[in-house]
């Protein structure tokens, strides 16, 4: 019972943590301008996705490939480890929040945004939105603190390789889902597409910064919890 409700909270995270990573202005403009216009869709949201998938992918390599513990757990006893891990934890931790703040501060000093970047052009190679996708999934405010999360969720759940890959399985599809669905209804439902364009006009131009605050100060609080709970 304690497994399943474990595996129930890390899995509903990594749902929440894909969700999030996909909250890009520039990945609905990008969508809404290539549903609008009605040109190489399939092709078109399969790169995007793509890049999307395999950005998120390299960070999360990269953040557990270089995470100091692991290049000291051999020649470091495990209490030595394990302290050096909560370390790292609570550094994360501090920094996330810390974001979190600053851009809570640049939000109430800066109400309005400047205007997003225009998303690629329908005349583009279908092969550019990869790089659309793999950028989104790498640069950005909560792409850091959410890969991050994400690996430490995926590791805590098992020291096995498959159920950690299962894991992260679910995280890639609460990313994708919503773009392939969306591209999904508007083909299949064309008397939606005046709603979808009108809703994606509104989201390009949300100021997203609090759910940036918001999504920093969740990671850090994650990661809070872990320095603090670990080896308990």
């Amino acid at each position: 019972m304690h497994d399943i409700g474990r595996w129930t909270v890390a899995l509903s995270t990594l749902i929440g943590l894909g969700l999030a990573l996909g909250l890009n202005p520039a990945l609905y403009g990008a969508t809404a301008d290539m549903l609008a216009r009605n040109t190489q869709v399939p092709a078109r949201m399969a790169w995007m996705v793509g890049g999307l998938a395999t950005g998120a992918t390299i960070l999360l390599v990269a953040l557990q490939s270089f995470n100091p513990t692991n290049l000291v757990a051999a020649a470091e006893r495990e209490a030595d480890a394990l302290a050096l891990s909560r370390t790292i934890d609570l550094i994360a931790a501090g920094v996330f929040l810390a974001a979190a703040i600053a851009v809570v501060i640049w939000r109430l000093r800066v109400p309005r945004r400047a205007a997003s970047a225009r998303p690629a052009r329908a005349r583009a190679h279908p092969g550019s939105y990869f790089w659309l996708g793999l950028s989104c999934s790498i640069v950005g405010f909560t792409t850091l603190p959410i890969m991050y999360t994400t690996g430490r969720v995926t590791a805590g759940l098992s020291d096995e390789v498959v159920p950690r890959i299962l894991a992260y399985a679910v995280f890639l599809l609460a990313l994708i889902a919503p773009f392939v669905m969306l591209a999904g209804l508007w083909s299949r439902l064309p008397g939606t597409a005046a709603f979808v364009s009108r809703t994606y006009d509104r989201l390009i131009h949300l100021d997203y910064r609090w759910t940036y605050a918001a999504v920093l100060a969740v990671a850090g609080i994650v990661c809070l919890g872990f320095g603090l709970l670990a080896g308990q």
